[in-house]
């Protein structure tokens, strides 16, 4: 929590680094919990929705020198398409994650298959399919995630370079609400249509 504590007029302010750190344990416990799928999206999308009302409200309460943090956060963050080191490795650990589970359900579905072969909807070449395309998902949309975060960041970092007042700065982090408030209602779509 050393990182809370630390107010550096380089970084993002303490108050976006605490609702943030808050949105990671949620999330956290939210996947360890035990959830069924659609109640997982549920508190997902509950979550989500506490954090566009924290951008909001921060966004009214912040001072000009707590927008420029934000504007050299993403000054810093746009500085080059190349993901950091960090980025690298969490697509790497997310494809290491995603072959060994991917490993482990095809082993599933294969003694499914052999043990009650009724029990599979679809035939065992399909299922397996299924299986690999699902977990080999996950580390493409982390590096995908990743590079259109860094192009939103480069093309702030261009709008931002000239523009001295707040209001761009205001701009960016009501669009980014409102990107996070759709997410939040895609999380909506399973219960809403069942």
């Amino acid at each position: 929590m050393k990182w809370l504590r630390r107010d550096d007029p380089k970084i993002t302010p303490i108050p976006v680094r605490a609702w943030s750190a808050l949105l990671i344990m949620a999330f956290g416990i939210i996947m360890g919990g035990h959830l069924t799928v659609r109640h997982s999206l549920v508190v997902c999308s509950i979550v989500l929705a506490l954090f566009v009302a924290g951008i909001r409200y921060w966004e009214t309460v912040a001072t000009p020198q707590d927008l420029q943090r934000v504007s050299n956060e993403i000054a810093y963050m746009g500085r080059s398409m190349k993901l950091s080191f960090g980025d690298c490795a969490l697509v790497i650990a997310y494809a290491h994650l995603g072959f060994i589970m991917a490993y482990l359900h095809s082993a599933q579905v294969v003694l499914i298959a052999k043990q009650n072969p009724n029990q599979l909807k679809l035939p065992i070449e399909l299922a397996l399919i299924a299986v690999w395309i699902c977990f080999g998902c996950s580390p493409i949309g982390a590096y995908l995630g990743g590079k259109m975060w860094r192009y939103l960041c480069c093309r702030w970092r261009k709008r931002l370079q000239g523009d001295t007042s707040t209001a761009e700065i205001k701009r960016i982090l009501r669009l980014t609400s409102f990107a996070i408030t759709l997410v939040a209602g895609v999380l909506q779509l399973p219960n809403v249509l069942s």
